[in-house]
């Protein structure tokens, strides 16, 4: 222990500028890595036109497939493995929606939810390091463990929290954004399967009432009687 605290007071900013480096590096690795999620599920979430989900509503789902297309294929494939069962639409639609959007969580949202939720200890490393060097300088506010160690805690912990919240808000409008497509796209087929309904019903030949015609007897003693 003594030996650590004597190489502390050698090689003070030393020893401060390798722990920033490997917080800095460290946050900025986790950092990058979150801003690619992020743009993945920012593309992933990209507007797509009805005509284009219409078109490709009865194919085959990919690994690729834009949420909004994800929806529309899910619920197409709900609707015809249920076609004739008792639950009605807005069951399958909302059964849709949580489906869509747990899937969209798992593959994006938690996983930049870990990488943010890293980065606050990744300061913490620097701000105990710093508050180590401060303990070790013994009250003197002149010495180089005192400014080291009080330069390391505030910066590592700002840049961070910094990144935490920057990435915490991209996480939000990532979220809002999920909420709206998937709705966006229910809403287009809820529209489609009223219109398809009433049109089905439109086409429908009308019911003829059977009306009672009394029948004529034309046997040859009827038409002998007078």
């Amino acid at each position: 222990m003594e030996f650590i605290i004597h190489i502390f007071k050698l090689y003070p900013n030393l020893i401060s500028d390798l722990v920033q480096g490997v917080v800095y590096i460290g946050s900025a690795i986790l950092f990058f890595n979150a801003i690619w999620l992020i743009y993945q599920a920012f593309r992933h979430a990209r507007l797509i036109h009805n005509e284009q989900l219409q078109a490709q509503a009865h194919k085959e789902s990919q690994l690729d497939d834009p949420l909004m297309l994800v929806v529309v294929k899910t619920l197409f494939s709900a609707r015809k493995e249920h076609q004739g069962s008792p639950y009605p639409l807005s069951f399958l639609m909302d059964a849709t929606h949580q489906l869509v959007e747990n899937l969209y969580h798992t593959r994006y949202i938690n996983r930049i939810t870990m990488i943010t939720n890293l980065l606050p200890p990744m300061g913490f490393i620097g701000t105990i390091f710093g508050m180590i060097m401060i303990f070790l300088a013994k009250g003197d506010p002149n010495s180089d463990l005192n400014t080291t160690g009080l330069g390391a805690a505030l910066f590592t912990t700002l840049v961070a929290l910094s990144c935490f919240v920057i990435l915490e808000v991209f996480k939000k409008s990532l979220i809002n954004l999920a909420t709206s497509r998937i709705e966006r796209a229910l809403a287009s087929q809820a529209s489609l399967a009223f219109h398809g309904d009433a049109l089905s019903q439109a086409m429908k030949p009308p019911e003829t009432s059977e009306t009672n015609i009394p029948s004529v007897d034309h046997s040859p003693e009827a038409a002998a009687a007078p």
